[in-house]
């Protein structure tokens, strides 16, 4: 019979104790609730506006069925469906376009000469298929008059080649991706605040004492790191499941299979990422005695947790430019900014895994530099451990 090891055995009770007790809590329940909500509405309303073409009302004064027919199928062509409503003269025309009941109008004069009535400036699209519309209109007429007969006028044949061979599905990958990424860094921010919080009730409390008169202290920041990451895994799974379910009900994803193994690899940083800020996170809390310091202590991890997400949500319109490109080797930007260029194509497999290692590495680093803090400082009461004794501990002084 195997008897597991007892510094795993102590772990994984801590962690289980972290894990039954924030499960517990309700706020915890109502707001991964709160927010499955939120994702679900504002995936159905995203799904309608995304899917709702524009609609223009175009009044004309002197036209014939021809030219409406012209204007509506131009107007389809450009993904805009347009209502032509005939009316007898200019000053119904000028009135209806001042009341809203047309959203522009045409008056079509002999010559010929068309006039376009408006209660202020155009949109581009309706200017553009008016424009195109009557352009096409004219030039069908000329040639009618010549006895060029329209229909007998063969189409050019045109063929596109892309330089860039784009797939079909790489917008709907960058989606998962964008979105995944911002999942992770709300986790990462909410689970790392709730490691902070713990350590410092735990100290306050004086509970750390009793605790770590049976258990040794990297035994205690690993079982609470581990349980919290477990807790804030769990609601990126849930919350991201909620997301993937719901956009491929609404259509919004059409390739399901695309999306999960996308959504996989944010996971894989997602690990990574939380051990990062994690780490540093229970260490200023170990530096700090009161829960009113921890928000001061902690403004710098949370700067780099903004500028992170930022760096995703800005980054996302030039992942090809160089400094996003840098920016997606240094840890922890790498953890949102890699997945994204994996969706896009621009990075390889050797580049995701070399990428990867260095973020291990980094966090291998800053689990080691944490520790330390930790260990020196969890019982510690009193005035906040300063950083000239921090460096002291990494140092090992």
């Amino acid at each position: 019979m195997t008897t597991m090891n007892p510094t795993v055995t102590t772990i994984g009770l801590i962690a289980g104790r972290e894990i039954t007790t924030r499960v517990r809590e309700k706020s915890f329940l109502i707001s991964t609730a709160v927010l499955m909500v939120v994702i679900v509405a504002g995936t159905i309303v995203w799904s309608i506006f995304a899917g709702k073409e524009s609609s223009e009302t175009i009044g004309m004064v002197g036209g014939d069925p021809a030219l409406s027919a012209v204007l509506e199928q131009t107007g389809e062509a450009t993904g805009t469906t347009v209502r032509v409503k005939l009316l007898p003269d200019t000053a119904a025309a000028q009135q209806q376009v001042r009341d809203g009941d047309v959203d522009a109008a045409v008056l079509v004069a002999d010559g010929p000469r068309y006039t376009l009535l408006s209660e202020k400036e155009l949109g581009s699209t309706l200017d553009g298929v008016l424009r195109s519309g009557l352009a096409q209109y004219q030039l069908a007429t000329s040639l009618a008059e010549r006895g060029v007969d329209v229909a007998d006028l063969t189409a050019p044949a045109i063929d596109t080649t892309y330089l860039e061979q784009v797939e079909a599905d790489t917008e709907q990958r960058l989606s998962v991706a964008l979105i995944g990424s911002m999942l992770l860094m709300m986790a990462i921010m909410t689970g790392g605040l709730m490691v902070a919080v713990g350590v410092v009730e735990e100290k306050t409390s004086r509970i750390v004492e009793i605790l770590l008169s049976t258990v040794r202290p990297l035994h205690l920041l690993w079982g609470k790191i581990l349980g919290i990451g477990v807790i804030s895994l769990g609601q990126v799974v849930v919350l991201g499941a909620t997301a993937l379910i719901a956009s491929t009900a609404t259509g919004l994803l059409t390739v399901a299979g695309t999306a999960v193994s996308m959504f996989v690899a944010v996971i894989a940083w997602f690990l990574l990422g939380f051990l990062f800020f994690a780490a540093l996170y229970a260490a200023v809390g170990a530096m700090v005695s009161r829960q009113e310091e921890l928000n001061g202590a902690a403004s710098p991890l949370t700067m780099l947790a903004i500028l992170v997400l930022y760096s995703g949500i800005f980054g996302i319109q030039a992942l090809d430019s160089t400094w996003i490109q840098v920016l997606s080797w240094i840890p922890p930007f790498s953890a949102i900014l890699m997945p994204m260029r994996l969706a896009v194509g621009d990075a390889s497999a050797m580049t995701m895994g070399l990428s990867f290692l260095v973020m291990i590495a980094v966090c291998a680093v800053v689990i080691w530099v944490s520790s330390r803090i930790y260990s020196r400082s969890v019982l510690r009461t009193g005035s906040r451990t300063s950083w000239s004794e921090v460096a002291g501990m990494v140092a090992g002084r």
